[in-house]
């Protein structure tokens, strides 16, 4: 028996699920996440305060070096200095800061290690008297014991000494000769146990002490793949996609061949979606937001995602605001946002709706489209007629001119507006919040302007996967951000939004369309929800394979978040191309169901649309000389530039798809110019 045992902690006593030093980037992330406005310039991102802490961490080596000792460093001095040289924030404590992060990197080793599964039947080959572990770490012995203790392996070493602790290593050997000296100790009564061949083996061998090499194949063979994961970000990713694909065959089950296609889509599709809600988290954190909110429909959706990713309600050690669903919809807001009874407020749906029937205006107002009739009769208004540019329209005109339109538009909104308001305080919107986030697939952020009029005292933050240039005047309480391409402030990849119906498709839940609010015989406000039978007809047969393909593939995206280190600005190019990949090369399996969907636009156009539906040969030809006709056209392609999707139609004649297709090519380019000048104009 020996009188001393030491072991080596790091690959002998516990094995981390990452390379090392993503640990310490993990760390870099934290605090990038929680000064993310007051950083010192030239730290954009956690890798450049990840390589600064390494510059940091080597300077430091060479001061202790200079002064007699082995090149150590305590976490606490690492972290110090580090504050002091990214953090800007005024009237900051350091000494605080440094403890929080002193005690969030502590809590991502315990989070992403684990007991080496065969350590204890080696360790038990060589008895000792006393066992002790021996570690060269930045983290002193308290720190390693509560972590070995909550690994459950302080009964094999209950306490040991750290190199940071002492300034000595066992790299330089002057570790095991402080042993001896301070237990009077002889190294042939010494054992040392530990898995580097050096620090470990050859360095104690050397002085007499008996070294076991401790380097199981296959901990070892798994400890260098993960550590060959940190240096190339696409082999990480492409490592992440193989473990996917390994699993994915025994979750599909006896699903269909349709419904196996759709669930194989969404573990491929899955980066633009995670991508998407970890943007959300960091944009969350960085706007320090009172409540998160996701919208319904598509919200629906993104939360389960977005739970699935951080089922903590943390990311990298970094609490994320409370999150839940609102029940919303342009319908269910609108006519609660009114701020007035005017042509010049109905410009803010107008400008989206350019042609629009009474009837379409009754219903997406809220209100019976009969209740209209007697008084479009009054101004020679029949209620089903479709007026191209309503508000320069004298019937119109005189309408809105109308006592008792006034007063029932007046008397509507005013109801919308206390259900709406009551049914936000229900659902956890409180006086005291003031900063709220929102989050929905896009384009526009119409429902977010709505919510924004009614909330005045509120800053509302829009999060958002794509963003087309906005046609109405933002509420100057409002702020909106975009994963993917956002054309108010750049044009990168702005043919990604010339199709955003499949994208609606793929997020869509089976819950129905939001249409108003009532007040239940109890007091209590709740949503009305109109589920339509034939729109679920898609959603079951391959919209919701499709969505758990998604989520299976986010749930293993979640073991990696956050002790890789992953940011929605690395997930981003990817998730693009994916985007790309499904409205440009569509599987046929997608395009089939979307163009079997049955679509709702009450809001606007008054009632549901067949995603099939296009123009006639005779509209197309008429186009060009007749005004409706040519409206008409123009419409369909501003709902609809998904030319691809075009290609891909059998039940048109050839003539037809041509002339189609060169249509939609040709508003394209038109928007395309359009939008162009529109942002040379802005950028001055």
């Amino acid at each position: 028996m020996y009188k001393l045992k030491t072991l080596d902690v790091w690959d002998t006593l516990l094995r981390r699920k990452c390379h090392p030093d993503f640990i310490k980037l993990s760390a870099a992330r934290h605090l990038q996440l929680r000064f993310g406005q007051s950083l010192a310039d030239g730290f954009p991102d956690h890798w450049a305060i990840f390589r600064e802490r390494c510059q940091i961490e080597g300077e430091l080596a060479r001061a202790t070096s200079r002064q007699g000792s082995d090149d150590e460093y305590t976490l606490h001095a690492v972290l110090d200095h580090l504050v002091r040289r990214v953090v800007t924030a005024p009237n900051l404590n350091v000494a605080q800061l440094v403890d929080e992060l002193v005690a969030a990197e502590l809590a991502l080793e315990k989070a992403n290690t684990f007991p080496d599964p065969g350590c204890r039947d080696v360790i038990g080959q060589y008895p000792a008297e006393r066992t002790l572990f021996l570690s060269d770490f930045y983290m002193p012995a308290s720190m390693l014991n509560e972590l070995l203790q909550h690994h459950g392996l302080d009964d094999v070493a209950p306490d040991g000494i750290s190199s940071c602790d002492i300034r000595l290593n066992k790299r330089s050997g002057q570790l095991f000769k402080h042993v001896h000296e301070a237990f009077a100790l002889a190294p042939e009564h010494h054992v040392h146990i530990g898995d580097n061949a050096h620090s470990d083996v050859s360095i104690p061998g050397a002085i007499g002490i008996t070294s076991v090499h401790y380097l199981p194949d296959e901990q070892h063979a798994d400890r260098e793949l993960r550590e060959s994961l940190f240096a190339d970000r696409a082999v990480f990713f492409g490592h992440l996609e193989q473990i996917i694909a390994g699993k994915v065959e025994e979750a599909l089950g006896s699903r269909s061949d349709n419904a196996r296609a759709a669930f194989l889509l969404g573990t491929q599709a899955a980066p633009l979606w995670v991508g998407f809600c970890l943007s959300v988290a960091e944009q969350s954190i960085h706007e320090k937001l009172d409540k998160l909110f996701f919208f319904t429909r598509e919200g629906e959706f993104f939360i389960d995602i977005y739970r699935s990713l951080f089922p903590t309600g943390r990311i990298t050690g970094v609490e994320l605001p409370p999150a839940g669903i609102l029940e919303v919809s342009r319908l269910a807001t609108f006519s609660a946002s009114l701020r007035e009874v005017s042509t010049g407020e109905l410009m803010r749906m107008w400008n989206l709706y350019s042609t629009q029937s009474l009837f379409a205006l009754a219903r997406s107002l809220g209100i019976e489209p009969a209740a209209l009739e007697t008084l479009g009769a009054r101004h020679g208004l029949p209620v089903g007629e479709e007026v191209i540019y309503p508000w320069q329209d004298a019937r119109v005109q005189a309408l809105f001119a109308d006592a008792e339109f006034q007063a029932l538009l007046s008397g509507k909104s005013a109801s919308d507006r206390e259900l709406l308001l009551a049914y936000l305080e229900q659902h956890g919107l409180a006086a005291t919040d003031t900063r709220l986030g929102i989050v929905d697939i896009g384009w526009r952020g119409t429902i977010q302007d709505n919510l924004a009029h009614l909330l005045s005292g509120r800053t509302v933050f829009g999060h958002y996967l794509g963003l087309a240039r906005v046609l109405n005047e933002q509420p100057a309480n409002c702020r909106k951000y975009a994963f993917g391409p956002d054309l108010n402030k750049q044009l990168e990849a702005s043919h990604l939004l010339d199709a955003v119906a499949p994208l609606e498709m793929l997020s869509n839940s089976p819950n129905g369309s939001v249409e108003g609010y009532r007040r239940t015989a109890s007091g209590r406000v709740e949503a009305k929800r109109l589920i339509d039978a034939e729109e679920n007809t898609v959603f079951d047969s391959y919209v919701s394979h499709f969505q758990q393909g998604v989520l299976f593939a986010a749930r293993e995206w979640a073991e990696y978040l956050d002790n890789h280190a992953v940011s929605s600005a690395e997930l981003r190019p990817q998730a693009l191309a994916i985007w790309n990949a499904l409205v440009s090369r569509t599987p046929q399996e997608l395009f089939e169901a979307y163009t079997s969907l049955n679509h709702n636009e009450v809001f606007g156009v008054g009632q549901f649309v067949e995603q099939s539906a296009v123009p006639s040969m005779g509209v197309l030809l008429r186009a060009p000389f007749i005004r409706r006709d040519r409206h008409s056209l123009i419409q369909y392609i501003r709902q609809s530039q998904w030319a691809a999707g075009l290609k891909k139609r059998t039940d048109l004649h050839p003539v037809h798809k041509a002339f189609l297709t060169t249509a939609v090519s040709a508003g394209k380019v038109y928007k395309y110019v359009r939008v162009r000048w529109q942002h040379r104009r802005a950028q001055g």
